[in-house]
């Protein structure tokens, strides 16, 4: 027999033989509850969600943005503006803006990610990556601080892990550029010269 109550600041519910119950404040929010332990709330400011005995919950803000988490510990979200994702237990997920925007990662920590303005790129666990702009360039670059790079017009630049610098232009010219200080330079009519250290 389910049993009704009024608490002195006037907020009311009902308490069942199963344990099963339910709530009403007086600030509009609301709450029950089945005898297993699931669940169901809403909030004042409009928000809402529910829970479960096996630890899954959803839950959706005043602003319309919705979440739930499974009993593994993986979860989703939809943005009122229309972006989505997931967040997986093993580090795993997903994402894709409103305007288009997309990225995964996996469990390892890998991922890629293509921009709404054409931009794409790749990274790694281990810190390094490639990249393609909108222009047309792209590059790549690792943990250790080398680098590559080539620019929509053709001229390359890559460094090392040691600070040393190469070149090479659309022209034909090529250079170094050493961590030492030295250098060369060849134009693209064959003429050179080189610094020393």
């Amino acid at each position: 027999m389910a049993q009704e109550y009024t608490n002195d600041d006037g907020s009311t519910g009902t308490y069942n033989e199963d344990g099963s119950g339910s709530y009403t404040g007086t600030d509009g929010s609301t709450q029950t509850w089945d005898a297993d332990g699931n669940g169901t709330y809403t909030s004042p400011d409009g928000s809402s969600g529910s829970y479960s005995a096996d630890g899954s919950t959803t839950h959706t803000d005043a602003d319309g943005n919705s979440y739930s988490m499974d009993a593994d510990g993986n979860g989703s979200y939809t943005g009122a503006d229309g972006s989505s994702g997931t967040m997986n237990a093993d580090g795993s997920g997903t994402y894709t803006g409103a305007d288009g925007t997309t990225a995964t990662q996996d469990a390892d920590g890998n991922g890629s990610y293509e921009m709404a303005d054409g931009s794409s790129g790749t990274w790694d666990a281990d810190g390094g990556g490639t990249y393609t702009d909108p222009d047309g360039s792209s590059g790549s670059y690792s943990a250790d601080g080398s680098y590559s790079h080539t620019e929509a017009d053709g001229n390359t630049h890559s460094g090392d892990a040691e600070g040393n610098e190469s070149y090479t232009g659309a022209d034909g010219s090529s250079g170094t550029m050493n961590a030492d200080g030295s250098s060369t330079h060849t134009d693209a009519d064959g003429n050179s010269h080189s610094v020393d250290a």
